[in-house]
């Protein structure tokens, strides 16, 4: 109500619809009575004891009722109207001068006039919001007393008077104001409470949809017609960016997953869509909205290959963590060891049994030692400094280290790209930590090692594959089984004796750390190991788009 919520605070559309109605009963009301004063000898008319002045004041009273109803008219039209208060004082004023007015000249309470004081009290007090109830009521009661009393003395006999109907009359216009009061100032809490619970309802909402919005998994809301209802940014970064709001148009895949979700009946469940041309492998985890997901569907999607790549970090924070609580333990001895080798080595009386045994010891020094450095350079990797490189000329430089420094005919090592100019954002030790582990690979399991081997062969160059600048590392060897290749990229895992199988793990988190991607590739010869280069920051599509 006007009076709860503040002078200035606008009427809902239920208070002005109201207002309306019983503007619209005044009126009615008003035409009634004057037709009864006009027409008194019908079986229904009014013989009022001042019939001239009961007509005036009817007419007076329509005319009132007419204008009282354009204002409220106007004001259920107006969402905005503030002064519904104040016209229902009004109103409720102008009812009770015309109904005791014509009460007065009609012969007193016993015409019945004056029961038509009730409702427009009620309707006065909880148009108002409850302000000034007891006064209405008293005012009320008050002047239809004094009108009972004049129209006893002026105008009817002195044993006609009424005066008992009237004080009880008055009594039900206090009851009926009190009653409203209690009904307006109920109505109000409730509908201040009703607002406070949209409020926060709004609030809540809007911070749900802020927490969504920069969430960095895609979230997806879809009605059971597949529609979606609602999705976010990184949904939208995940999925093609094709028009149209019906989850097939967006995503053919997608869709398709949720309707084998659905003719599965299962609950919520987690699955892996693999990527294709489109859109990156996803994990998408599904949720029905609603009890039995009669309300829809609620996706959450992943970046398969960013979850990947968490897991990875998480690995390497738990390898980092344990090297460097054990590694100081670890050097210390070892360097004790090795040096004592190395000054047992310098005797001149050493038998060569004894300096078989010492080679063991070195070896197998240096072979701890290597490997406590490769784990803690994992927990020390940084972002690297990039630039960039002409692939050719980077391999060329590559193979020219490599093979002197393990004394290799040149020819060992072949490096062909296409197109010549082809180049790559890389950190040259990095990239050139990377090419020296998978040729060493080559040359241990592709059979290199050989004085007539064929070479190991660095092909690559822009466009081959995935419009990428892409590298590929070929040997010679029969490739790697199926078993092997699950476990190809996994840390103290290796396919030989003695190896420590950080290599390739290596290799690929230097790959990841620059942008790039390392994968096996199976080719109807064996396989190859294959390098795609990030694309070059100018023409990153982001950049293009800006």
């Amino acid at each position: 109500m006007d009076g709860q919520n503040g002078a200035h605070t606008p009427i809902d559309a239920d208070t002005r619809r109201s207002a309306w109605l019983f503007a619209l009963y005044r009126v009615f009301v008003a035409a009634v009575l004057l037709l009864l004063g006009l027409f008194p000898d019908t079986p229904l008319g009014l013989h009022a004891v001042a019939p001239q002045f009961y007509v005036v004041i009817a007419t007076a009273y329509l005319a009132f009722a007419l204008a009282a109803a354009g204002f409220a008219r106007r004001c259920t039209r107006n969402p905005n109207t503030t002064s519904l208060s104040r016209i229902a004082l009004i109103g409720g004023a102008g009812d009770g001068i015309g109904l005791i007015g014509l009460l007065l000249v009609s012969g007193g309470v016993g015409t019945g006039i004056g029961l038509l004081l009730v409702p427009a009290l009620v309707a006065a007090v909880l148009l108002s919001g409850a302000r000034f109830a007891l006064s209405l009521a008293a005012i009320a009661s008050l002047a239809l007393l004094l009108a009972e009393t004049v129209s006893a003395l002026l105008l009817l006999h002195p044993g006609e008077s009424a005066i008992t109907q009237a004080g009880l009359l008055g009594a039900t216009l206090f009851a009926a104001g009190l009653l409203a009061r209690h009904f307006a100032r109920r109505a109000g809490e409730t509908r201040a409470q009703v607002e406070r619970q949209e409020a926060d309802l709004a609030n809540l909402a809007e911070l749900n949809a802020q927490i969504i919005a920069r969430m960095g998994a895609g979230v997806i809301a879809v009605d059971p017609d597949g529609y979606i209802r609602s999705i976010n940014e990184a949904a939208r970064r995940l999925l093609p960016p094709r028009p149209g709001r019906h989850l097939t148009s967006l995503s053919p895949s997608v869709a398709r997953v949720i309707r084998e979700w659905q003719r599965s009946g299962r609950p919520s469940t987690s699955q892996q869509l693999p990527g294709d041309r489109d859109q990156p492998a996803l994990r998408i985890r599904l949720a029905p909205l609603g009890d039995r997901g009669d309300q829809g569907t609620l996706l959450i999607l992943e970046d398969a290959a960013e979850l990947q790549r968490q897991a990875q970090a998480s690995k390497l924070q738990a390898l980092g963590r344990l090297t460097a609580s054990i590694a100081h333990e670890i050097r210390n001895p070892l360097g004790a060891i090795s040096h004592s080798a190395q000054l047992l080595g310098e005797s001149p009386d050493l038998a060569p049994h004894d300096q078989r045994l010492l080679d063991i010891i070195n070896n197998q020094s240096k072979r701890v030692n290597e490997l406590i450095s490769n784990v803690l350079s994992l927990s020390r990797r940084d972002t690297g400094e990039r630039e960039r490189l002409n692939l050719q000329e980077t391999l060329d430089r590559f193979a020219e280290e490599f093979c002197g420094a393990l004394q290799l005919p040149r020819s060992t090592l072949h490096a062909r790209v296409e197109p010549g100019d082809s180049e790559i954002q890389f950190d040259r030790s990095q990239l050139n930590q990377i090419l020296w582990n998978l040729c060493t690979n080559a040359r241990i399991h592709g059979g290199h090692d050989e004085p007539d081997s064929p070479p190991i062969v660095l092909r690559g160059g822009a466009g081959q594959v995935a419009r990428v600048v892409s590298l590929d590392v070929i040997d010679a060897g029969p490739g790697i089984s199926t078993e092997q290749e699950k476990d190809l990229f996994e840390p103290f895992v290796s396919g030989r004796s003695g190896g420590t199988g950080l290599g390739l793990y290596i290799s690929r988190m230097l790959c990841e750390n620059n942008g790039a991607s390392l994968e096996y590739i199976r080719t109807p010869t064996g396989g190859c190991f294959r390098i795609l280069f990030a694309p070059l920051e100018d023409e990153s599509p982001k950049e293009q788009g800006a």
